[in-house]
């Protein structure tokens, strides 16, 4: 098996509602939930092949929608800014913290829990012994319902009923991974590498601006799982919810069906997997929408992610443990291709720091691609800006005119307007006639004239050839222009020559048809 790392970012407001008991304010989740994610890769390959409701009949969907050897595996919240040796994952529910928050304690080796201790619950990143804890930044929208068919028209809702939905904000990163058998591998990686070339869209309310956001930082590693340690107590801990495929009312029943599920898979008379004494864990349920059928799915009780089982186990080896991580990987009990039933192997763990990210990760984030993008366009516009001014500059300062016909600058005005390059515009001016030639060396910047100047004849320079345009934009301080070129690029004061001709010469030939417009009038 292989698993493809995945980052996401939130561009804008992303609403994941859950159920809860308050009809005025949905809830979201704090985290991309394995089906959320694979419902919207199965929505866009279906929109991209145009296979509509024949979808399950295409082999390639079918192998990485439906076949059961592609499982999405929920993205967990990792903060504004990316980190790449720290894994993020739910809190076990045997950690522990005291009151004033100095110590952090794993009770999952027998320890009781003492006074001054309480539960810890949420996200966080863990490196070794070192765990981060990690925030997901929420916000509360107004809205009107407006569900019945004339209230949408409306736009409002006569009964004045209203509701709240809470919504992840923008700029915050998540990352999951896809478990994928071998031979599909280089197929499902490919894929996503072609949908991160565009914004995806997930959640609630995308037809209204929510939902938008990136993927981006893909990576394939072969499975490497981990060890256990003779002399400690072994563990299954739940990295995604578990939901059986039998009934179940209790946790303890539960437990041992899933030790007899992986007993059955090791097939190996003389290792048997049993149910310890200690169990943490808590429990929830779900249901969800099929799109395909317009039905929910029934709702079903799970194991909570987080929630730890005792196991014990005999003639533990390596050779034991990687057979126990390929069966963990692979997922167990329903829904396994949503991410479900993910077991992870795990020991208590001792020495525990609760640490803060360092200042210079807080304040220096990755700068996502649509802040970048825009900021380059508010960059090369305030550089057209510079152009303008430059030209009507020049003109204002150093022209004279002898010629009193515009016709010539017309026909350039089309030429710079138009798709073709400097080059092809200046072997076009070579080429006018010899009444449009005269028209232009009656008119000089100094001492060339306009068609030296548009052709670059007899070694004339372009009479912006000296300049450096980041210079004009009015910053002073060398080591702000170096931040900027850092975050947003080497190239983002650079304008190309064909664009800085047109852009130029455009504004030049405007003004100067307006100077000559009021030459005229003068001499009348």
């Amino acid at each position: 098996m292989k698993q493809i790392e995945y980052y996401i970012e939130t561009l804008a407001p992303i609403i994941f509602a859950e159920r809860n008991n308050d009809s005025t304010l949905y809830n979201t989740k704090k985290y991309i939930a394995g089906s959320i994610f694979r419902g919207m890769l199965a929505g866009k390959f279906i929109k991209d092949k145009n296979l509509g409701d024949e979808a399950h009949k295409n082999k390639d969907f079918y192998n990485i929608f439906l076949s059961g050897k592609v499982r999405f595996l929920p993205a967990y919240p990792i903060g504004k800014t990316i980190v790449d040796d720290l894994e993020p994952y739910i809190l076990p529910l045997s950690l522990m913290k005291s009151k004033d928050g100095e110590e952090i304690r794993d009770i999952s080796d027998g320890e009781k829990i003492q006074t001054g201790f309480k539960k810890m619950t949420g996200f966080a990143l863990k490196k070794g012994n070192e765990i981060y804890k990690v925030n997901v930044d929420t916000q509360i929208e107004f809205h009107m319902s407006r569900n019945g068919e004339k209230s949408r028209i409306l736009g409002s809702n006569k009964d004045g009923q209203v509701f709240n939905y809470e919504y992840i904000e923008p700029y915050q990163y998540f990352k999951g991974y896809i478990v994928v058998d071998d031979d599909l591998a280089d197929d499902v990686y490919t894929y996503l590498k072609k949908v991160a070339e565009d914004n995806i869209y997930i959640g609630r309310s995308r037809s209204v601006q929510y939902g938008k956001c990136s993927l981006k930082k893909l990576s394939m590693n072969s499975i490497v799982g981990n060890g256990l340690k003779n002399g400690q107590k072994y563990y299954l801990y739940a990295y995604t919810p578990y939901m059986p495929n039998e009934e179940w009312n209790r946790v303890d029943t539960l437990a041992e069906h899933l030790c007899e599920q992986i007993n059955e898979k090791l097939s190996k008379e003389t290792v048997q997997l049993k149910k310890g004494k200690l169990i943490y864990a808590t429990t929830e349920e779900y249901s969800g929408y099929v799109g395909v059928w317009h039905v929910r799915r029934e709702r079903k009780m799970a194991l909570s992610a987080g929630s730890m089982i005792e196991f014990e186990i005999d003639n533990i080896d390596d050779n034991l443990v990687k057979k126990l991580n390929d069966i963990l990987y692979a997922g167990l009990g329903d829904r396994r291709e949503e991410g479900f039933g993910q077991f992870r192997l795990m020991q208590p763990m001792q020495n525990l720091n609760l640490k803060e990210f360092d200042e210079d990760i807080k304040s220096k984030p990755e700068i996502c691609n649509e802040v970048k993008k825009q900021a380059k366009q508010i960059i090369r516009q305030r550089i057209f800006e510079e152009i303008k001014k430059q030209a009507v500059s020049d003109l204002d300062e150093k022209c004279r005119f002898n010629a009193k016909s515009k016709t010539t600058l017309n026909r350039i005005e089309a030429l710079v307007n138009s798709n073709k390059t400097k080059q092809q515009i200046q072997n076009e001016i070579k080429e006018f006639n010899k009444a449009a030639k005269v028209n232009l060396r009656q008119m000089f910047l100094d001492t060339d004239d306009f068609l030296e100047i548009l052709t670059e004849d007899n070694n004339v320079k372009l009479p912006y050839s000296d300049i450096e345009w980041k210079a004009k934009l009015g910053l002073d301080d060398e080591n702000l222009y170096q931040e900027m070129e850092n975050d947003l690029g080497k190239d983002i004061f650079v304008i190309d020559e064909d664009t800085l001709y047109k852009e130029y010469f455009l504004w030049f030939i405007r003004h100067a048809k307006k100077l000559i417009s009021k030459k005229n009038k003068e001499v009348e």
